[in-house]
């Protein structure tokens, strides 16, 4: 048996003899130390000096090649012999016991099957997927150069290779490893490969594979899911595309709760993986087309939750609102505005559904793109993967989708109100949804004994532009009805849980079509305190606004000079307004900030006491 390398040394020839390449020597990387014993002699030894330094980084790199050595040795003194004697043939597979606690290796005998059943794993809907002949070849290559490496007699070799291109033969050369018990030893490493763990942490990864192989998701960190993909993505494990696509799909569901951050990797590593193996349909359904938004891709989301959109979840929703600034009434009663928006995306789904309205296509359009198409990024890919054009359809939100979700969420924030006692309200374009909408939520809010009896009273927002799809199909029966959504079942859910009764018998809403607006000696706000806090600048860029309306390329040329971004600036206003008027003061809709409705007549008086000033 070999000597075992000594870390001392190794560091004692880097910094005396690192110049000529001896430790690097020692260590057997044996390229580049004739390398640096060229370059010496070529030069003379003018360069001494350079691989001297050389020399001395590669101090840092001491520990590594110490370990790599420690484990390569090792290997070569468990290495089972070729021809194992007196091995009976039975169905389970025989594992050899060994002295020190390592992987065991699964002995496959001639003919037997693989120790999982890959056409249990492999989804209907992947059944059809093929193996590129080029990624055949290339593995089948890798493959014989790992049993070459095996047979071989020991000499020195040199050869060029990646991290990634060594995660390929080491995966090769695990493929066929397996435990039936381990424990589980936690694992954190990014870009995670087989030489990143240790021997304890191997033993889990084998038994937890296993596992996985057939059925059982064990619980597991993140980077051995990982490890495993790579595995997959590879075709190192498994050289079947249909096996590796229903693999990582399963994976997936197995642990998209468990391990949160693994949609972020492995959803968009499926979607390349079809797209490499030029099944564009199937990647449609893992997000290609569909337009990133805060990193996420809404047209995704969607369609996951396309039979009941009130159950995305609410963060989602709020990064698509258009133009909606938060007030103070919704800081303390947010949970409140959520409920009644879930019931306002139920019944508006709905409407859609009766109407004959196709919420994807009025939400979404496609745009054909042809782009260079990049694949598996942060992945560890051994295998040559090329990028390549691709065309294919980007699916975009309309203006519909976002101005139909603000309005929406405006007016689930007013019912919300009003639940509350608060009478008033903010500015909702209600034109853009179902006629007849907030009489509709409010009957199923009461339904659902989510209310209680208050004063009701609505404001209609002039037209932004965008018309109201419903208007162009309402038939006149409908119209006759006032659009009154059908009874509900005898029992339902309320927002607790809680099973209730419904009340049929409920009055008729009486909703004016305009509201007041808020008077200079209102009691309930202190319009003074709040023109008296404004700052000259505030007054006079309140005070420019036409027709209670200034576009965002206004507002930034005239705060150009005072280098304070609008967002800022008008977030500076509006949180006085909320102090002083308890609402916001200006809105932004669409591509223009707008003086909230309901506080019209203070801006005028703003506007009249800054034009008496100068």
């Amino acid at each position: 048996m070999k000597k075992d390398k000594s870390p001392t040394v190794g560091y004692l020839l880097a910094f005396f003899l690192g110049g000529f390449g001896v430790h690097l020597f020692y260590y057997q990387k044996y390229l580049k130390a004739v390398i640096y014993l060229l370059i010496v002699i070529f030069s003379g030894g003018k360069l001494l000096p350079l691989t001297m330094v050389l020399g001395w980084i590669d101090m840092f790199f001491i520990k590594k090649w110490q370990k790599e050595y420690s484990e390569r040795e090792e290997k070569v003194s468990k290495r089972l012999p070729e021809t194992p004697t007196q091995l009976p043939f039975t169905k389970e597979i025989t594992q050899v016991k060994k002295l020190e606690p390592s992987p065991e290796k699964v002995l496959l005998q001639k003919g037997k099957e693989k120790f999982y059943k890959e056409e249990d794993i492999i989804l209907p809907e992947y059944a059809h997927l093929e193996t590129p002949l080029y990624i055949r070849k290339e593995i089948e290559e890798l493959k014989n150069s790992v049993k070459a490496k095996k047979s071989s007699s020991p000499a020195i070799e040199i050869t060029f290779s990646t991290r990634d291109t060594e995660f390929m033969k080491d995966s090769i050369k695990y493929a066929d490893m397996k435990l039936n018990k381990a424990d589980f030893v936690p694992l954190k490493v990014y870009w995670t490969t087989f030489r990143d763990l240790d021997e304890r942490q191997k033993r889990w990864y084998f038994y937890w594979r296993y596992q996985a192989l057939n059925g059982n998701y064990l619980d597991t960190d993140l980077s051995y899911v990982i490890l495993f993909v790579y595995e997959l993505l590879n075709y190192t494990f498994n050289q079947n595309a249909a096996f590796n696509v229903s693999m990582m799909v399963r994976l997936r569901e197995a642990y998209k709760d468990r391990l949160p951050d693994l949609d972020r990797y492995i959803v968009p590593w499926i979607r390349d993986m079809l797209v490499e193996l030029n099944e564009i349909e199937l990647a449609y359904k893992w997000g290609l087309g569909a337009e990133p938004y805060s990193g996420l891709n809404f047209y995704q989301i969607f369609k996951e939750y396309q039979d009941d959109i009130s159950k995305i979840p609410m963060e989602e929703w709020r990064k698509v609102l258009y133009g909606y600034s938060e007030t103070t009434f919704f800081k303390t009663n947010a949970q409140r505005v959520y409920a009644v928006f879930e019931q306002a995306l139920k019944l508006f789904q709905r409407i859609n559904i009766e109407e004959g309205l196709d919420l994807e296509k009025a939400w979404f359009k496609p745009e054909e793109k042809i782009e260079t198409y990049h694949f598996f990024s942060s992945a560890v890919i051994g295998r040559n993967v090329p990028s390549r054009i691709i065309k294919y359809l980007q699916y975009v939100p309309t203006d519909y989708f976002y101005n139909e979700v603000t309005a929406l969420f405006r007016l689930s924030e007013n019912v919300a109100r009003l639940l509350a006692g608060v009478t008033r309200q903010i500015q909702v374009n209600e034109e853009l949804l179902p006629p007849g909408f907030k009489e509709a939520l409010l009957e199923e809010i009461k339904r659902l004994d989510l209310t209680k009896d208050v004063g009701l009273k609505s404001r209609f927002s002039p037209d932004k532009g965008v018309k109201s799809r419903f208007t162009q199909v309402a038939s006149a029966e409908k119209e006759e009805s006032k659009h009154i959504i059908p009874p509900r079942p005898v029992q339902t859910t309320g927002i607790d849980g809680e099973e209730t009764e419904p009340e049929l018998d409920l009055p008729e809403i009486d909703i004016p079509e305009n509201r007041s607006r808020i008077r200079l000696s209102d009691e309930e706000v202190d319009v003074e305190g709040f023109i008296s806090s404004l700052t000259e600048e505030e007054s006079k860029f309140i005070s420019t606004f036409s027709n209670g309306k200034k576009s965002i390329n206004e507002a930034e040329e005239q705060l150009k000079d005072q280098g304070v971004p609008v967002t800022i600036f008008v977030e500076q206003i509006n949180a006085k307004a909320e102090e002083y008027l308890e609402d916001v003061f200006i809105e932004l809709i669409g591509e223009e900030y707008v003086i909230n409705e309901e506080l019209v007549t203070v801006w005028e008086e703003v506007e009249r006491r800054n034009r008496h000033e100068n």
